[in-house]
């Protein structure tokens, strides 16, 4: 009898000491720009799966695998760890971020967090291209406004070591 009454009571107090406190939830902090130093190396590319370095004139996509025109935005590094590109959680993927601004169409597109993915080995030596491209969606706007139009691409890059790289790169817009 004794042995149920402080069981009782040990979980009544747990119960109670759970309650108290804030009901605000734990802020995780930033999630750019992340803390980081020069170092390393990217480069912009394009492609679904392989890597191919940036051309002045990228094609918007357009097909049935998304529902809005989009730019396949690729990335390769050097000097950052490429992380483990089958699990996309895995807090050692370097954080990977986009923007494209169109200033002609007063038009910025990208998202405000980086990207968790992992990075394969490149067929270059000591390289790592992203597992796949990252899709950068125009949403709604209407892509033939922009065919033509210089768009700058950036790409930035933080890997599990602190290390951050950045690549940018001024392009013509253009419909297939």
């Amino acid at each position: 009898m004794q042995l149920t009454r402080t069981f009782e009571c040990t979980v009544g107090a747990l119960l109670l000491l759970a309650a108290c406190g804030d009901d605000e939830p734990v802020d995780p902090g930033p999630c750019w720009p992340l803390p980081s130093k020069p170092g390393g190396q990217v480069e912009l590319g394009i492609g679904d799966i392989d890597f191919k370095p940036m051309p002045d004139v990228t094609m918007i996509v357009r097909n049935a695998s998304q529902s809005d025109p989009y730019l396949e935005v690729h990335s390769r590094v050097h000097g950052i760890p490429p992380g483990d590109p089958f699990n996309s959680l895995d807090p050692h993927n370097p954080k990977t971020k986009v923007a494209v601004v169109i200033e002609a169409a007063g038009l910025s597109l990208g998202n405000e967090c980086p990207a968790s993915l992992g990075y394969v080995p490149a067929s270059e030596a000591d390289a790592f291209d992203l597992i796949h491209s990252l899709r950068i969606g125009f949403g709604a706007f209407p892509v033939d406004q922009v065919a033509g139009k210089q768009a700058r691409i950036t790409i930035e890059v933080v890997g599990s070591n602190k290390i951050y790289a950045s690549d940018e790169k001024l392009v013509t817009l253009m419909l297939p």
